[in-house]
């Protein structure tokens, strides 16, 4: 379904859900409001939520979950550019942990700079996915 006019979305709300990878959570977007709803089966208004998104399949996009594979990439591929050979090779023992992504930035709170350039490298890599897959379904929008 094409929406003529640009549907304003929060950007950190997008963020927020494309990035949780808990298996429990799934969010949905509204491209009629540019609310993301949250399924998880604890919630209290659950089956009211389930049936609204089965009512009006039209009006809710599944937001996909991100592949691990793609994180352990853009860890890399940021771990690359990290120019302290130290750092770097600390970091580099973070790809055996089984919780990468925390360990990783465990490791990067030590160095503030690094973390703060680290979160805005995530933040872009994960706006160009979203806008990509807001392109992809046709959607005019613009972020508030």
């Amino acid at each position: 379904m094409e929406n003529p006019e640009s549907l304003t979305l929060d950007l950190s709300e997008l963020v927020f859900a494309w990035q949780d990878d808990a298996q429990d959570n799934a969010y949905y977007l509204d491209i009629e409001s540019g609310i993301v709803k949250l399924v998880n089966q604890n919630l209290l208004d659950l089956r009211d939520l389930t049936d609204e998104i089965e009512q009006d399949r039209h009006k809710f996009l599944y937001m996909p979950k991100p592949e691990k594979a793609q994180l352990v990439l853009d860890l890399k591929e940021f771990w690359s550019t990290v120019q302290d050979d130290k750092l770097r090779n600390i970091l580099s023992m973070a790809f055996e942990s089984p919780h990468l992504l925390s360990s990783f930035k465990k490791i990067l709170q030590g160095k503030p700079e690094e973390l703060q350039r680290f979160e805005e490298y995530r933040l872009n890599k994960t706006r160009l996915r979203i806008e990509e897959w807001l392109n992809s379904h046709a959607l005019k929008f613009k972020f508030k």
